[in-house]
């Protein structure tokens, strides 16, 4: 009964969200609209990941001894320089890996 639920769940949420995107796609969408969504996964992305890097365990801004946040201007440094999103995971761990030790 509950594998029932959750897929009955799952296929809703899936229509749902199929229709949305399926309507959107077939419709005629301002170019004003369309240059904001560019930008909608980097804002995204941004509301995931600074809140992770700057705060603590206290949920309070910590700069000072701070390791995630030199992992992650190393990061940063990465993907200006190679444009490889394999290679800036990889930098990034590694940076904050031996910063932690």
């Amino acid at each position: 009964m509950i594998w029932a639920a959750i897929i009955i769940s799952g296929f809703a949420t899936f229509l749902i969200r199929f229709s949305a995107i399926f309507q959107v796609k077939n419709s005629d969408v301002p170019e004003w609209l369309e240059n904001i969504f560019r930008y909608v996964p980097t804002s995204v992305f941004a509301a995931l990941i600074f809140p992770e890097i700057l705060f603590n365990d206290a949920d309070a801004i910590q700069f000072l001894g701070n390791p995630k946040i030199l992992a992650a201007f190393a990061a940063l440094l990465v993907t200006v320089i190679t444009r490889n999103i394999a290679i800036t995971i990889t930098t990034g761990m590694v940076v904050l890996w031996i910063v932690t030790l």
